[in-house]
């Protein structure tokens, strides 16, 4: 269980630490926007439909003997395109679930939509699932989540607030030429800290069911699973995701796709040693320019960890949940556990001075299912765009150029120098 924890707290403070030294090296590139898992590959760059963003899974808030697993995909939309940000009905969406902890599927979960409006079907719960998208609309308001029901299982299938909160905008800057912050990782010029997320969307599919349902356990208090999700057109693997930013990070540029198509199963054989180097590299990075003004490092959140104890903890890339404990990032992941801030501290072995102070989504989640918060709409046309709920003319756009630069870097700097090793690590 110790090395389970471990794995998946380091999973996202590696995400973060490889976005700032990849920026050190390489901050004048510019891609896509990249975050969390978002457009972590060339061959899901221009394929938004299946690309997924990031995975969640927690305890249901309404019943805590409930577990829910959210996927999403289709980025950073702004609100001016969310009717452009469908499903594709050409695509598979996978849950796998591994139940004895051998990294193979002792269950899957697939998701298909059809049609215009589109309707979605479940299988590998039992019976078949079926039931309508929430279509996503350009109008002031959201529409009302359209929740399907059967058998003890909810289902979603729509578009929400893009639900990872983090100042890669600040970050990046930090990254470029390291300093001792004034305000989260900004300098006193640069101003306030803010969402780089804010204001966007993503299209998400949502599940509860019962914990027993999933693990076999005749409590919900009991039990271990490891999942992961995937995306596939026609059989053929598109993308796939565990934790947060591993493939974004730690995998080189000709490794990207690869790494897609491969599964954990083969993770530690294939990229361990790849990421472990790529971990060495940010460390001697960030250590050369932090010790003087900040200090040296402070042994972290978790104790003095190795590269090898990170690289350990990320890879393979799944999600363990342990039930027998508080399902809390890293045992899981809820839509409020603040993962950067957790990753930043593991990777840096830092806890001193190490936040981007952005400690929460841009609005609130909601109490009940689909429990991610409603997506951003355009203002109204004879209106300013106010408030939480940006308009498409926001800033999001340019704020995100200049975090796709960082996040360029990175994938740069893993691709020059970093040797695969046909060695293992021992977890």
């Amino acid at each position: 269980m110790q090395v389970q924890v471990l794995r998946s707290r380091l999973s996202i403070v590696v995400i973060a630490l490889v976005l700032a030294v990849g920026a050190v090296f390489a901050i004048t590139i510019a891609r896509g926007a990249d975050g969390a898992d978002h457009r972590d590959s060339p061959g899901v760059e221009s394929d938004s439909p299946a690309d997924i963003t990031d995975v969640f899974a927690f305890r249901s808030p309404s019943n805590n003997g409930n577990l829910v697993v959210a996927i999403g995909v289709n980025g950073l939309t702004a609100p001016a395109d969310n009717a452009t940000a469908a499903f594709s009905n050409d695509v598979t969406y996978t849950l796998h679930i591994d139940t004895d902890g051998d990294l193979a599927d002792d269950a899957t979960v697939d998701i298909d939509f059809s049609g215009d409006p589109q309707t979605f079907t479940i299988t590998g719960l039992g019976d078949p699932i079926v039931g309508d998208s929430t279509p996503p609309s350009t109008a002031s308001i959201a529409p009302d989540p359209i929740i399907a029901e059967a058998g003890g299982i909810k289902a979603f299938a729509g578009q929400r607030d893009d639900a990872f909160f983090f100042d890669l905008v600040g970050y990046s800057e930090f990254v470029s030429g390291p300093y001792v912050p004034a305000a989260g990782l900004r300098t006193a010029e640069a101003g306030a800290p803010a969402d780089t997320f804010a204001g966007t969307n993503a299209s998400y599919i949502v599940l509860e069911l019962p914990i027993t349902a999933v693990t076999g356990e005749a409590t919900s208090d009991t039990g271990v699973i490891k999942a992961w999700a995937s995306t596939s057109r026609d059989g053929s693997r598109v993308d796939r995701m565990g934790i947060p930013v591993i493939n974004t990070v730690l995998i080189p540029s000709d490794q990207k796709d690869a790494f897609n198509n491969g599964s954990p199963a083969t993770d530690e054989a294939d990229f361990r040693a790849t990421g472990e180097a790529t971990i060495d590299g940010l460390r001697d990075a960030v250590d050369a320019a932090l010790d003087g003004p900040v200090g040296p490092q402070d042994a972290g959140p978790l104790g003095d960890l190795t590269s090898a104890d990170v690289a350990a903890a990320l890879i393979p890339d799944i999600v363990t949940i342990d039930f027998s404990q508080p399902v809390v990032f890293p045992n899981g992941r809820q839509l409020e556990d603040d993962v950067i801030d957790v990753a930043l501290q593991l990777v840096l072995n830092r806890t001193v001075g190490v936040t981007d102070a952005i400690d929460g989504n841009d609005v609130s989640f909601s109490s009940s299912f689909p429990y991610l918060a409603p997506p951003h709409q355009p203002a109204p046309v004879d209106l300013p765009p106010t408030g939480g709920q940006p308009g498409p003319d926001d800033g999001v756009a340019s704020s995100l150029y200049l975090v796709l630069a960082a996040a360029g870097g990175i994938t740069i700097m893993a691709a020059g120098g970093v040797v695969l090793a046909g060695r293992r690590v021992r977890s």
